[in-house]
């Protein structure tokens, strides 16, 4: 007994070849482009980030959110730099002395990255946002029962974790993508 999808897979698998050098340097070219374009998205949202909490600590009556609101601005200057000190180096030379070598660089780079996102991206917040929740409770605990406040305080942290979770997850699961890239590179010896 066959099982025609171990068949289709197996010719599929029959008629494959390696990339070329052409093709790696533009796989490459493509992969720096993506990264640009999320990096300037980044940089987009960080500096909303700042506008909307600048905004914050210009309005707000109680000092405690006010602080919090410059820590968290903070954090966001200390991502958006991480993200700077992150990005793919312009080394026309490298791509062609060999594609393969610069491809897999900018590979293990942004895997690196995405794998270790917890600590520079998600911890500069930390203080801010555990600063920020308790501030704007006491600061809600002025106009309205010490329940309700509470309860936003909790809705509120719970945003949090839950964004700072996915954000984690999803840059795990992409950087376990680019590992699986990596060592299709690593195994084709023909591409060496």
């Amino acid at each position: 007994m066959t099982d025609p999808i171990v068949n289709l897979w197996t010719a599929q698998q029959a008629g494959a070849r390696p990339p070329s050098i052409a093709e790696l340097a533009e796989r490459a070219r493509r992969f720096r482009n993506r990264m640009r374009i999320s990096n300037l998205v980044e940089y987009g949202t960080g500096a909303l980030g700042i506008l909307f909490f600048g905004n914050i600590a210009i309005k707000a009556s109680d000092w405690g959110v006010r602080i919090a609101s410059l820590m968290i601005i903070a954090g966001v200057c200390i991502v958006i730099r991480n993200l700077w000190h992150r990005r793919p180096a312009d080394d026309p030379a490298a791509l062609a002395r060999d594609a393969c070598t610069h491809y897999r660089q900018l590979l293990v780079a942004r895997r690196d990255a995405l794998a270790s996102v917890g600590r520079w991206y998600i911890a500069p917040f930390i203080p801010g946002m555990v600063a920020f929740v308790p501030a704007n409770v006491l600061a809600q605990a002025d106009t309205m029962p010490l329940s309700a406040a509470l309860l936003n305080g909790g809705i509120g942290t719970a945003v949090i974790a839950l964004i700072f979770g996915l954000v984690w997850w999803l840059n795990r699961a992409a950087a376990r993508i680019l590992t699986m890239e990596i060592a299709t590179l690593d195994a084709d010896p023909a591409i060496d």
